[in-house]
């Protein structure tokens, strides 16, 4: 599924390119870009409206595939959650990490401040 929508997204990338560099600009024709005019490629209607229908359904299927390219990608990966980090990096118990000589000359300074 992914491989397919890949493809398109390439596909109607490279299609919205072309159809939009054949659309004509502001005061030019279509024989600016293939030497002829405009009657004469798309018919007498001329192509102003074939190619904004064309670019407007591309551009759609452009936008659908990306967007399901991204939602496929998003769910294959696992959520992360601030708990199971915590849980993680939290120690099991709480055992004094000083040697055993340390802890009784630690003992005998809290006894001795306490009297």
């Amino acid at each position: 599924m992914m491989m397919f929508l890949t493809i398109l997204l390439i596909v109607s990338a490279v299609f919205l390119v072309i159809v939009i560099l054949m659309q004509q600009g502001k005061g030019q024709e279509m024989g600016a870009v293939f030497g002829g005019s405009s009657q004469t490629i798309f018919g007498a209607s001329g192509a102003g409206n074939f190619l904004t229908k064309a670019t407007a359904v591309i551009a759609i299927v452009f936008m659908g595939s990306a967007f399901f390219i991204s939602y496929i990608s998003a769910k294959k990966q696992n959520p992360i959650s601030i708990k199971s980090y915590i849980a993680k990096t939290a120690p099991v118990t709480a055992k004094s990490s000083l040697p055993l000589a340390a802890s009784k000359q630690a003992k005998a300074v809290s006894n001795s401040v306490a009297k």
